[in-house]
């Protein structure tokens, strides 16, 4: 019967959240103590030089909670995103053409990334993202249900441009050719049990396993097969993480920084041989002063590769400059994946306004130059390099 309840709420909980604003307030008229709280976030990206003029996405979420006698809180979260990206790139994964050099025709056990003769074609989507119960206290916080793994969920870099359609980890890519991800999500929304310790002097650890990482979420897909491309199964999955978040008492300097390490197996059937243990490791930290914030985060990932070249690796270093509610953002980046063959360089600078908590605008220039590896040759479907403006809107509610 409890599984049943929990079951009804992950479905229904998405439902309520879209619903008009007042349901944010407390829906549950019981004197036990009962809250809830819901959200809506919708981003729409313009690029009008870019194969993607439009994109867009919708994201939904409710949590209801009960703090018991002793001060500990239990509750239940849900979360539903709609989500109009690339079509070649959604959910990160991907197939690049095939010449111009080797690579892979099927993807890396991380990165997703492959060569193939037929590229994806995915249009609008919609997910189930988030549906977990929990329980927070003095020991810590453990969860259970379809959720981010622990790396992911601690992950530090520098300040952003763009809120979705980063130069790094994005949901949206008008191009199609950003390859970057430094965030560490090794498994997606895939069903996970998770553990956090409280936080002391600024720091935290977690861990989290994931039996496997059979979901299709949003922005991070491990279960497509794209067309002569299939793709490895990832099984038993380890994450461990720790976060730091400090201010300095006499200076008012903020810093956060997190490091993960993340290892699961990769099965493939149609060669058993071809993968084995996928490593993973990343870092990120940023520094936050009144008139400047910084940062940057690293990840590294054999991909699963048994044998031969096949790691992934990614890098994001990035500057802001408060204005009051204006703040100017530079940010570089790269990626390799030498089990695919690509590797891409990328740059973008522009402003973000904040007129108030409910509002975000960004604007900026963008160049991203993706490429085969260790052959010089650009990617003649996506025309190589590609620079042009990118407008982002958030609205929250």
């Amino acid at each position: 019967m409890l599984n049943a309840r929990l079951l009804a709420f992950a479905l229904a909980a998405p439902m309520v959240a879209l619903a008009p604003a007042a349901s944010a307030q407390d829906v549950w008229d019981d004197p036990g103590g009962v809250e809830s709280e819901a959200g809506v976030e919708i981003a729409l990206v313009a690029a009008p030089d870019a194969d993607e003029a439009i994109l867009g996405l919708a994201k939904a979420r409710m949590a209801i909670n009960y703090v018991l006698m002793n001060g500990a809180e239990i509750g239940a979260v849900g979360g539903l995103e709609l989500q109009r990206d690339h079509p070649a790139r959604a959910g990160f994964s991907g197939v690049f053409p095939p010449s111009a050099g080797a690579g892979a025709s099927s993807g890396g056990a991380f990165s997703g990334l492959a060569r193939g003769d037929t590229p994806a074609d995915r249009d609008l989507r919609i997910s189930l993202e988030t549906a977990y119960i929990y329980i927070d206290g003095g020991y810590g916080e453990a969860r259970l249900g379809a959720d981010e793994g622990i790396a992911t969920r601690f992950f530090e870099g520098g300040p952003a441009l763009f809120a979705h359609a980063g130069l790094v980890n994005p949901a949206l890519d008008p191009t199609g050719q950003i390859i970057a991800r430094t965030d560490h999500d090794l498994t997606g929304p895939a069903a996970k049990i998770s553990y956090a310790t409280p936080r002391i002097l600024g720091l935290r650890g977690g861990v989290s396993y994931t039996p496997t990482a059979d979901r299709r979420g949003v922005d991070r897909d491990t279960e497509s097969d794209f067309p002569g491309s299939p793709r490895p199964q990832i099984e038993d999955a380890f994450e461990v993480a720790l976060n730091l978040s400090r201010r300095l008492p006499q200076s008012g300097v903020r810093l956060r920084a997190a490091a993960a390490y993340s290892q699961a197996e990769a099965r493939f059937a149609p060669d058993p041989t071809l993968y084995g243990t996928v490593e993973t490791w990343s870092a990120g930290a940023s520094a936050e002063f009144s008139r400047l914030r910084l940062g940057g985060s690293y990840l590294e990932s054999n991909n699963g590769i048994a044998a031969g070249p096949g790691d992934y690796s990614a890098w994001a270093v990035s500057a802001a400059i408060p204005f009051g509610k204006l703040q100017a953002v530079a940010e570089v980046s790269g990626a390799e994946d030498e089990f695919a063959g690509l590797s891409s360089d990328s740059w973008q600078i522009g402003l973000v306004w904040t007129p108030n908590e409910d509002w975000r605008l960004a604007s900026g220039w963008r160049d991203v130059d993706t490429g085969y590896l260790n052959s010089g040759g650009q990617i003649p479907s996506t025309g190589g390099s590609r620079n042009g403006i990118v407008i982002e809107i958030t609205r929250s509610l």
